[in-house]
C-alpha cells in the first residue's frame, strides 16, 4: 500500500485528540486529515472528503459513536472502516459495535500500537472483535418499552412522582415497573438499574449538549 491512510478523529477532549493526532502522524503510512469535537461537524465534513479510517470515542455529545457508526455506514458502506475507542468493555457493547459494522473496538487504555495496528489491519479487512461475540445472550428478559421509559428518566435522577407525571402514569404503576426493571436486570436498588443499564446499552452515553 503505497497511498497514506487517510484518518479522521474524534473525541470530544481536545487533549486526547491532540495526543493521538501527535502519535499518528508520526507513523509513516497513516495520515491525520482532520480532528473533530463534535459528530455533526464530523458528519459534515466526511461528506466533502471521506477518509479510510475513523476513529471515533464512543461517548459524545448529541449523538453516542454506536449512532454516529450506523449512520455513516448506512451512508458509506464498508468504504469507510470505524474504530471505536471507549472505556466500556462489556459484551454488549461488542455486541452493538459488531452488530453497527465497526472494524475494532478497543478500550481506552489501548496503546498508540494497538490503535495503530486496529487502523491498518481494518484497511486490510479484518475485524478487531471476538469472532464468538453475541453467541451468548443474557437468559434476562427484555425490558418493554414502558419499562425502558421509565429506567431512562430513573437515570435523569427523577423521582417517582416525577417519572409518573411525565409518562402520565400513576405512581403506583411506574412503582410496578420499576419493581419489573429491578427483577429483569437482577438488580434491588436504583442505582443498581441505573448502572445495569448502562452495561447492558439500554442507556446512552449521551452527553448535555
Amino acid at each position: 500500500m503505497t497511498d497514506n491512510i487517510r484518518v479522521y478523529l474524534l473525541d470530544d477532549h481536545p487533549l486526547v485528540l491532540e495526543g493521538l493526532q501527535h502519535r499518528l502522524d508520526a507513523e509513516p503510512g497513516i495520515e491525520v486529515l482532520h480532528t473533530f469535537t463534535d459528530p455533526r461537524e464530523f458528519i459534515a465534513q466526511t461528506e466533502q472528503l471521506c477518509p479510510d479510517v475513523a476513529v471515533m470515542d464512543i461517548s459524545l455529545p448529541h449523538m453516542d459513536g454506536f449512532e454516529l457508526a450506523r449512520k455513516l455506514k448506512e451512508r458509506y458502506g464498508n468504504t469507510l472502516k470505524i474504530i471505536l475507542l471507549s472505556g466500556y468493555t462489556y459484551e454488549e457493547f461488542y455486541i452493538k459495535a459488531y452488530k453497527a459494522g465497526v472494524h475494532a473496538y478497543l478500550s481506552k487504555q489501548a496503546s498508540y500500537t494497538q490503535i495503530i495496528n486496529a487502523i491498518k489491519q481494518s484497511m486490510l479487512g479484518h475485524i478487531l472483535i471476538p469472532e464468538n461475540i453475541g453467541t451468548r445472550h443474557s437468559s434476562q428478559d427484555a425490558l418493554t418499552s414502558a419499562e425502558r421509559k421509565v429506567l431512562q428518566l430513573l437515570a435523569k435522577e427523577k423521582t417517582n412522582k416525577e417519572i409518573a407525571h411525565e409518562l402520565a402514569l400513576s405512581q403506583r404503576t411506574v412503582e410496578y415497573h420499576l419493581a419489573s426493571v429491578n427483577q429483569k436486570l437482577g438488580v434491588t436498588t436504583r442505582i443498581g438499574a441505573i448502572v445495569k443499564g448502562f452495561e447492558l446499552g439500554l442507556l446512552t452515553f449521551l452527553k448535555e449538549d
